[in-house]
């Protein structure tokens, strides 16, 4: 028989544990939460002050963005991003400034300059609240996301530093030489395996188009993309999953999340014009009130805890809130599927568009010659900027820089080729992979300004078209269309808008596009492509260099670098996310994944030479899948060779290039694989062309019927008339 101490002693055990449950304390191995820390440190320069007329700028070297709210000083800003498994927990961030530093300033810190509409500049709101004494109030700012990082759902800790702070009262400035950054955060719990039913893409179409949806449905299954079609009415009446929500446009956001947990869905393809939309509320200032649509409702699916992502934070049944009412609504913003839309009226237009999709992928476009074209059209978007620049031109450039390996086609203003319509009809016409327009737009129109000159709109008359758009004849050689502007994507106000028409075209038009469903807010003159709309259609290009190879990704991953800088720092920043719409199919290949090819060798050739004499140069690179290769040569004089090729990897090859104007031209190759992946440019050579040899019009005729042996006819034809 047991004695009482015995007894309480094979008791106590028992009602620990009981106490350790109740009190909600888990006993069970491995569910301690772990925390851990990841640190960081970060040094800066001594700031780079600069007087400007009334004015002084600040910089610093390493900066990577700007502080930029509106009416207040523009000060350098240093973002970082850390990237976490899903599900992470993120307790703290804590950014330590050391070695600060102070200066007294003799002028007023330059104003970030307010944005402009449609050429026009607006009083922000922002101006009615300027009163401070120390800006920014605090050296940092973080925030957590979830959304896709490439593919992989992921917890995004967006870290915006501010290394200078500027004293209004006393004009001195204090900057930090040196920041210490801690995060502190805990992994999550493995998550259970989904279904065995798994699919890639999922297509929410209208009941409708059903059928009209089967061989693509059938084409992206053999190209390896599980595909599943799903009905609006199969979603509300939860054929699938139970429905949940308050709304249709609820429940299918319920629905895509139920996808993604139980079928590992990575891509949303909306179609229908008649898919629900969801209205969102975003006041920039009392003349940019408007209520527009945003797709990227649809696929910010979790919030920066892992939770859905209602969109309605304040329980007013009224969406994606800022500025608008008493309280802002919460909002994610990082998508957590691929998306795009396709916002056909009739089975006629998804049927010519399925046809696109499946010729477009079969001849591999992406790896086709003209597929290495791009054509950036723009002139000067706001005529006011007092240094004359041309902001169309302007991010034209900055886009072409981005593409480096693209041809480039410049239609501009300043050169003349963009008065009429001809020219860049006949660019369209000779097939791109992309195309970049920049400057003003409406549902149906983009155009831009000659310098200066406001009262004109080019292409004249009115700009270029939707109907124009509609009768290109590129056939399959079709490019993806990017446009800085206005209300280009509204679809949900006319099946003919802007963005859309390129899709409709049955001869030619486009594969896919991106564009604004609101008014667009730009800044004007170098600051252009700081923020706003122009710095967005910087992102997507920027999305397809780092290595996008589907549409959707680069819908989603320039989404999540805008966020990240310059970040969502006012009215026109959330505007400008909510806004951009993506037009197509979020599977689309673009790209292939490959490695790079080495970066060629230096040409090697002639360094001095005469002008209409003809040159050779040689080089060579190796791919490391041992894959055939192309070659472009660019010759310093604004011309390129083209891709030539393809040549087996290791040979040596040559081409020729002649030049027709006397100077210095620094030349340079660059290779790409089969697979379309390019090598960096390889070390210039500087060849000199120093004195024009005396023509000899005999075999300059014979070269000119060599190249055109059709245009001595012709000329003869012209000279009868």
């Amino acid at each position: 028989m047991l004695t009482g101490v015995e007894r309480m002693r094979k008791i106590l055990p028992i009602l620990i544990v009981g106490i350790l449950l109740l009190s909600g304390v888990s006993i069970a191995a491995g569910s301690i939460e772990k925390t851990e820390y990841k640190e960081i440190n970060l040094t800066f320069s001594k700031p780079e002050i600069k007087e400007q007329n009334n004015y002084i700028t600040i910089s610093i070297k390493e900066a990577n963005s700007h502080l930029m709210k509106q009416n207040m000083p523009m000060l350098p800003s240093y973002t970082k991003t850390m990237i976490f498994p899903f599900g992470t927990k993120i307790k703290n961030v804590i950014c330590t400034p050391e070695n600060i530093e102070e200066k007294t300033i003799t002028k007023e810190i330059m104003i970030t300059p307010k944005p402009a509409l449609a050429g026009k500049i607006i009083k922000t709101k922002s101006e009615e609240t300027t009163n401070y004494k120390i800006y920014p109030e605090n050296w940092y700012e973080y925030n957590v996301y979830s959304g896709l990082h490439g593919n992989v759902r992921s917890v995004f800790v967006n870290i915006n530093i501010h290394p200078v702070k500027y004293n209004k009262q006393t004009k001195t400035i204090k900057w930090a030489n040196k920041v210490e950054v801690k995060i502190e955060y805990t992994l999550p719990e493995p998550q259970p395996t989904p279904t065995d039913e798994k699919y890639n893409l999922v297509i929410i179409s209208e009941d409708k188009y059903s059928n009209n949806l089967q061989n693509l449905v059938t084409h992206k299954t053999i190209r390896g993309i599980s595909t599943k079609l799903v009905t609006l009415s199969e979603i509300y009446t939860g054929t699938y999953f139970p429905p949940q929500g308050r709304d249709h446009q609820e429940n299918i956001k319920y629905f895509i999340k139920d996808a993604i947990e139980k079928w590992e869905t990575s891509n949303i393809m909306l179609v229908g014009r008649n898919v629900p939309t969801r209205d969102v509320h975003v006041l920039v200032n009392d003349e940019d009130d408007e209520v527009f649509v945003s797709d990227l409702y649809y696929a910010d699916i979790y919030d920066g805890k892992g939770h859905f992502a209602s969109w309605d934070t304040n329980y007013n049944d009224v969406f994606g809130e800022i500025s608008w009412g008493v309280t802002d609504d919460k909002l994610d913003l990082h998508p957590d599927v691929h998306l795009a839309r396709i916002p056909c009226i009739n089975q006629n237009e998804l049927d010519n568009f399925v046809n696109k999709i499946i010729n477009y992928e079969n001849s591999y476009a992406y790896t086709q010659s003209w597929f290495g074209e791009i054509i950036t059209v723009g002139g000067d978007s706001f005529t006011t900027d007092e240094n004359g620049i041309l902001e169309g031109e302007y991010v034209n450039d900055k886009v072409i820089d981005i593409m480096q390996g693209f041809i480039p086609t410049r239609i501009w203003a300043s050169q003349g080729s963009l008065t009429t319509k001809a020219t860049l009809t006949n660019a369209l016409n000779s097939g791109a992979g992309f195309v970049d327009f920049s400057g003003h737009g409406n549902t149906y129109v983009w155009a831009t300004h000659p310098y200066k000159n406001p009262s004109v709109w080019l292409p004249l008359p009115y700009g270029w078209l939707s109907t124009d758009t509609l009768g290109l004849s590129n056939r399959e050689e079709l490019p993806i269309i990017v446009t800085g502007a206005c209300s280009v994507g509204k679809f949900n106000k006319d099946s003919n808008c802007y963005c859309y028409a390129w899709l409709k075209n049955r001869d030619g038009g486009g594969i896919a596009s991106f564009g604004a469903t609101g008014l667009g807010w730009a800044y004007i003159g170098e600051y252009v492509t700081y923020a706003l709309i122009e710095k967005m259609t910087l992102e997507v290009f920027k999305a397809y260099k780092n290595g996008a190879i589907t549409l959707g990704e680069m819908w989603s991953r320039a989404l999540n670098s805008y966020i990240q800088d310059p970040g969502l720092q006012d009215e026109g920043d959330y505007k400008t996310v909510l806004e951009w719409e993506c037009f197509g199919d979020p599977t689309l290949q673009i790209a292939e994944e490959s490695q790079t090819p080495s970066t060629p060798e230096r040409p090697n050739g002639p360094t001095s030479g005469e002008t209409y004499e003809e040159y050779t140069y040689t080089t060579t690179s190796t791919d490391p899948d041992g894959d055939e290769l192309y070659y472009l040569f660019d010759w310093g004089d604004g011309t390129y060779s083209g891709w030539i090729g393809p040549y087996t990897s290791g040979n040596t090859i040559s081409v020729t290039n002649t030049w027709f104007t006397e100077g210095t031209y620094e030349i340079k190759v660059k290779a790409k694989d089969i697979h379309g992946t390019q090598s960096d440019w390889s070390e210039p050579l500087s060849v000199t062309m120093p004195r024009s040899k005396a023509v000899n019009h005999y075999t300059l005729l014979e070269k000119i019927w060599e190249q055109f042996p059709n245009i001595f006819p012709i000329l003869k034809q012209l000279l009868k008339k």
